[in-house]
């Protein structure tokens, strides 16, 4: 069977082949969550106020004035990859944050090839043959809380459950993820994430161990009134693990939004990938979102998500 080729899919799309080097062991979980997010250039990490939280930095958590749930779906590549992000969210006392939340990066229709006669080079008279249709998913659930540590730092934990499956090969993971968000003023934050702080292990039933290598996010928030609305400025990096660009340097992310009454509009660079965005407040309680993001090599990705208030 032509498991190479198999391989090199998953490579180019990101989910990671059936053993991937460590390094990039945990690149499903980089893609992240929430349409807003992904519209300004996964710039989020200080951002991060929202039932997405539990994502991007749970120190964001203590934002939260009441309960919310977020829903999003994405189709990465035109289709080829299906994302989906599901979470659930409510202020606290003792922790003055929570979030349930819950990832999936999922490829169908996979196909496993073989030649008609594996004896014989492929030939005219000799082409491969479907000999099963597979898929692919990844699991990740995200268990987060947040405390208050005075008026302008937060500190925030999320736990991670991890489960891949490919075809008959499966793997369990677990791991976690420490924030922090510091506010400088009422317009200006900081923040930083540390993600799989313990070295997060991949766990295969083939009796080998991937492990994802910790990794650090960064990020700045400026938000300003202007022409009657509110525009935010964001800037994010990250390094560690396997965040490194084309030229092997730590990527910066940067985007910008401008939110006036009903309607947000969302620019952003993710590396040297463009990326739009809008937003839409149809009802008091309700957000919805759509993002677009630019690939060099790869058909474009759409996102959109909704963010409930109850």
């Amino acid at each position: 069977m032509q498991k190479h080729l198999f391989q090199l899919l998953f490579a180019l799309l990101g989910t990671g082949s059936v053993h991937a080097a460590s390094s990039y062991a945990g690149e499903f979980l980089s893609l992240g969550a929430g349409a807003r997010s992904l519209a300004l250039g996964s710039a989020y990490v200080a951002l991060a106020d929202d039932a997405t939280a539990g994502y991007w930095n749970a120190a964001g958590l203590v934002a939260l004035e009441q309960r919310q749930a977020h829903l999003m779906h994405a189709e990465r590549f035109s289709g080829l990859v299906q994302h989906d992000f599901l979470s659930v969210a409510r202020p606290g006392r003792r922790l003055h944050g929570m979030a349930l939340s819950l990832a999936r990066v999922g490829v169908n229709d996979i196909h496993f090839t073989e030649l008609q006669d594996p004896g014989r080079a492929i030939s005219a008279d000799n082409r491969p043959l479907i000999a099963s249709t597979e898929q692919s998913a990844d699991y990740a659930l995200y268990l987060s809380g947040a405390r208050r540590l005075g008026k302008r730092l937060a500190l925030g934990l999320s736990a991670k459950a991890i489960y891949r499956q490919v075809a008959s090969i499966n793997a369990y993971g677990f791991g976690v993820d420490l924030g922090a968000r510091y506010q400088l003023s009422p317009g200006i934050a900081l923040a930083a994430n540390l993600r799989d702080i313990t070295t997060t292990p991949i766990i295969w039933n083939t009796e080998s161990t991937d492990r994802i290598q910790p990794s650090l996010l960064l990020g700045l928030a400026y938000a300003l009134p202007l022409a009657g609305g509110q525009t935010t400025f964001v800037v994010g990096s990250r390094s560690g693990g396997d965040a490194t660009d084309a030229a092997d340097k730590a990527p910066l992310n940067a985007g910008v939004e401008y939110h006036h009454r009903y309607i947000t509009l969302r620019a952003g660079l993710e590396e040297s990938r463009q990326s739009l965005g809008l937003g839409l407040k149809p009802h008091a309680k309700l957000d919805l979102d759509l993002a677009y993001l630019q690939h060099n090599e790869l058909r474009a990705t759409y996102q959109l998500s909704a963010n409930f208030r109850f």
